[in-house]
């Protein structure tokens, strides 16, 4: 109980930091806003253009809820996908303070990578209220109380399954140098083949089949398609299932690269 407590004042400097600097992170949620505005208005031209009420199995409605959806989705999960504070602290030697404090720093990231999820989702809450209130004639909602269920649960999962991803990723600072590039280029990457864009269900079959062999549709593709009802809640139980194994797996990979990172941990100071 002592260990959590240490944590939840944690997650309560996270949000006193944030607000130190709300205005930065509220520009993020601005771009994150006008970016999802910009493809739902390119979305609606192509569908007038189209002169059909449903393209790919998304009606104007459904595609419209999946890309304000997958937009807030996006805010709270990948927007922090860089885990910068990891390889930071490992690069300039700042973890030696973190290794003698009276708390895992291993969790001690966890939690502020938690803290800044759940800062920026109720930032991305009131700034997409106001875009769901302009385009309430268009939103779909869940169908019933089941899939509304598993679809919170793999919101919860997604941001799991993100921290433990991307910290692997910064946990190769231990070898690399800088590991910002391929932090970076793998958020990027995931802004597409995640489904944040576009429902991966537009692309080739081939390019499908790779995608949805890597864990990175859970993220945000899987939620909306559970949410939107387009998914048997057995097989949106059984995408959660193979989600956990996948994150599961991330978890063991991370914490196999901190215990032997620690061994190549070098820090010199003055």
């Amino acid at each position: 109980m002592k260990t959590f407590a240490k944590f939840v004042v944690v997650l309560r400097l996270v949000f006193i930091e944030r607000l130190t600097y709300r205005a930065n992170f509220f520009l993020q949620i601005l771009s994150g806003i006008l970016s999802s505005l910009i493809i739902v208005f390119l979305w609606l031209a192509v569908y007038r253009n189209a002169g059909q009420e449903a393209i790919g199995g998304y009606t104007t409605a459904e595609m419209v809820t999946y890309l304000l959806g997958g937009g807030l989705i996006n805010t709270f999960v990948l927007t922090t996908a860089e885990n910068p504070e990891t390889s930071q602290s490992i690069q300039d030697g700042t973890l030696s303070a973190l290794l003698i404090q009276p708390l895992s720093p291993y969790g001690y990231w966890f939690f502020r990578d938690l803290g800044s999820k759940m800062f920026l989702f109720l930032l991305g809450m009131l700034g997409y209220g106001f875009i769901f209130w302009g385009f309430r004639n268009y939103l779909v909602l869940c169908p019933d109380g089941g899939h509304l269920l598993l679809f919170l649960l793999s919101l919860a999962l997604a941001a799991l399954l993100q921290f433990f991803l991307f910290e692997s990723l910064s946990l190769l600072a231990f070898w690399i140098e800088n590991t910002y590039g391929i932090r970076f280029a793998t958020r990027v990457i995931l802004e597409t083949i995640g489904g944040a864009i576009i429902p991966l269900s537009f692309f080739p079959s081939l390019l499908q089949k790779i995608f949805l062999a890597l864990p990175f549709h859970y993220l945000i593709y899987l939620p909306m398609k559970i949410y939107l009802g387009k998914i048997p809640l057995e097989e949106a139980c059984l995408g959660l299932l193979k989600e956990i194994l996948w994150m599961v797996g991330l978890a063991l990979l991370s914490l196999i690269l901190w215990r032997r990172g620690l061994r190549h941990y070098v820090a010199m100071g003055d």
